[in-house]
């Protein structure tokens, strides 16, 4: 049995607190007195996030499948199916039941409508991420291919041509908003168009396949996150300088609204894709020096982080909720908020594993 990877596991918890920062910080975004600050923190330096996940999926497929083996394809498809499939298809359901619940909508059940949803990730804000995801199981055997073929053309000249393809994807897709009129009168063809960033693996490609390369090179990497330490906080201190700069130029020079500077300064963006290659980078040499605080803490949430990314919007909707109700969202700090959310989700993961395990 292959050795689970110590960093990059402890890596999915970090990226766990980057992801409910980005969900949390979405109000800050719609509030029109939020600190800038909190905008940037939130909504700007969290957002390695999303793609640092692909990326430890990437590492873990090319890890436990390697190219030497054969892959049986069945069997593969199977227990990822179970794993994230049926997780996916049950958050889905509450979901839809919840909202059906909340807004007494009974059409949000209509089987059009879950179908729909299921297929393009819908059911929540933040669950299409496993929608890509099952899409890059789905297609794994092209993207072995793909690896060999990178590798027979040599890896320093087949990154950085991936890199340049996606970041040139993302900005044809940015700009790509009108459709000729066989697409426009085909709800069917419109709604792939329209959702193509909740389901198209390509956008993440990049750095799904990075995580690949070191799962197959991974002493190499090891050496460089040991070794070059100041040339890695250096280029994550530059990268995260540089996405804020643009931020507050952005803000406070040209007066764009927080809403258009956060999507320019998305994660698939150039300075967005730099910045969470950046932090993969720079997270992984502090977990691999160990000296960071709360050591126990970041990996028993790392162990919990797949259900508390399942439920922790929830618990954003409702203390948000009870806030409305009460004093007031705006009288409670968004730190304080985003820590709330945060153990309660926490919480509510334990709960579920100790359950699990008791049945077990």
């Amino acid at each position: 049995m292959k050795q689970r990877n110590l960093v990059f596991d402890n890596l999915r918890g970090i990226c766990m607190l980057g992801v409910i920062a980005i969900h949390v910080g979405s109000m800050a975004v719609s509030d029109a007195v939020a600190s800038p600050f909190l905008v940037l923190i939130t909504n700007i330096l969290s957002r390695y996030s999303v793609p640092a996940f692909f990326f430890i999926s990437g590492y873990g497929l090319f890890y436990s499948k390697p190219l030497e083996e054969p892959l049986h394809y069945g069997s593969f498809l199977k227990k990822r199916m179970k794993s994230i499939g049926r997780p996916y298809l049950l958050a889905s359901l509450f979901y839809l039941c919840y909202y059906a619940l909340l807004n007494r909508d009974p059409n949000v059940l209509d089987p059009s409508n879950i179908l729909f949803s299921l297929f393009f990730g819908t059911a929540q804000y933040h669950i299409y991420f496993l929608v890509i995801l099952i899409w890059f199981y789905l297609l794994f055997p092209l993207w072995r291919s793909l690896m060999r073929a990178m590798e027979k053309i040599g890896l320093k000249m087949a990154l950085p041509l991936l890199f340049v393809a996606q970041v040139l994807l993302f900005e044809g897709n940015f700009h790509f908003w009108t459709y000729p009129d066989w697409i426009a009168s085909s709800p069917a063809l419109l709604n792939l168009c329209n959702y193509r960033l909740n389901y198209f693996p390509f956008f993440y490609l990049f750095i799904f396949m990075l995580g690949g390369v070191i799962a197959r090179h991974y002493e190499g990497f090891k050496k460089l996150i040991t070794r070059h330490k100041a040339l890695l906080m250096a280029f994550f201190a530059a990268s995260a300088g540089f996405n804020t700069w643009l931020f507050y130029r952005w803000t406070f020079k040209w007066q764009m609204p927080y809403e258009n500077t956060v999507n320019y300064l998305q994660q698939l963006s150039l300075p967005g894709l730099v910045y969470t290659i950046a932090s993969v980078l720079f997270f992984s040499m502090v977990i691999q020096s160990g000296r960071y605080p709360l050591k126990g803490a970041l990996k028993e949430m790392s162990d919990r982080s797949f259900p508390i990314y399942l439920i922790h919007p929830i618990f954003i909707d409702q203390l948000e909720y009870v806030l409305n109700r009460t004093a007031g969202i705006q009288q409670v700090p968004m730190e304080a908020f985003y820590i709330a959310v945060l153990l309660l989700s926490w919480g509510c993961a334990e709960l579920w594993h100790r359950f699990r395990a008791s049945k077990a």
